[in-house]
């Protein structure tokens, strides 16, 4: 009996947000087709060519071409990632000149197959100016970074929330945070943690010991919070603390008050969250309210 290899949760991560991106891609790339189908249309019956309807079949087959090769691009992503950029930039630069010369002559083809048949006419690209494959080929490298660029994106985000679930499978099992920082990965016992604010696109988690500054936001850290079972609140919009080491609340004026920790520390709390503080207040602990 064949024992079947699990599948790397990494690679279903990818393949759930390229077959995302894909939806958004075609979506993109019809409208992309009509509106430049019709600009052309219009240039070419104002110039008075006697073909204007020959845009329609120039920008279906460019398009359709696209839209083949677009596995192509997907596949020189999986081996070579954006995100080592340096080391893959060569590999991509190469694959670029590949997909431009198939996408070429391919689309070329095609007229040639089609222009006879529709119209009555042959078709003459002009493969034989060597300025007709360069300007070409500067839209196709246009055309193979932004497709690259809008798969390599629903990748990443893609990849983040299977860290995010990670993370929060480890808070409910284990009741420790994931914390990100600096290019390491820190586990810390979610009751260790005091308090926390939030700084810009960071957030610093103060512990008995250190305080990390995290990638995250405030929003997601209270969720890990949460998760681990902690006693720990959203106290204001920038600030969340464990209610364990409250040790004062101090009222400053229009419902909000300030919070003294066994540490020292203040911390700022907002009447948007006072009922979220004081569910957790039972009767003997400190309290100015």
């Amino acid at each position: 009996m064949t024992r079947e290899t699990p599948r790397h949760p990494d690679l279903e991560a990818d393949r759930r947000a390229d077959r995302r991106t894909w939806i958004y891609f075609a979506v993109f790339l019809f409208a992309s087709f009509i509106v430049l189908a019709l600009s052309d249309q219009y240039d070419m019956k104002k110039a008075g060519a006697p073909y204007p309807d020959m845009a329609w079949v120039s920008q279906a087959t460019s398009h359709a071409v696209i839209l083949v090769m677009t596995p192509f691009i997907t596949f020189m992503l999986s081996r070579y990632p954006l995100g080592a950029w340096r080391r893959t930039l060569p590999m991509h630069l190469g694959a670029v000149v590949i997909f431009s010369a198939v996408h070429i002559l391919a689309m070329v083809a095609l007229r040639k197959l089609l222009s006879p048949l529709i119209f009555g006419v042959p078709y003459d690209f002009g493969l034989a100016d060597p300025s007709t494959w360069l300007y070409e080929f500067r839209k196709d490298v246009l055309s193979y970074a932004l497709i690259a660029a809008l798969f390599s994106l629903n990748r990443l985000a893609e990849q983040r929330s299977l860290e995010a679930e990670a993370a929060r499978k480890e808070a409910r099992e284990r009741h420790r945070l994931t914390l990100k920082s600096g290019g390491r990965t820190f586990f810390v016992e979610a009751d260790r943690v005091i308090w926390a604010k939030a700084a810009s696109n960071y957030v610093e988690v103060i512990t008995p010991d250190r305080t990390i500054l995290a990638r995250s936001t405030l929003t997601e850290l209270e969720r890990l919070l949460d998760a681990a079972g902690g006693r720990h609140v959203r106290v204001h919009r920038s600030h969340l603390v464990n209610m364990d080491h409250v040790r004062e609340i101090e009222p400053t004026g229009e419902g909000d008050v300030t919070l003294t920790l066994d540490t020292g520390d203040t911390v700022p709390g907002s009447r948007r969250y006072r009922e979220k503080y004081e569910a957790f207040l039972t009767p003997g602990e400190p309290s100015a309210l």
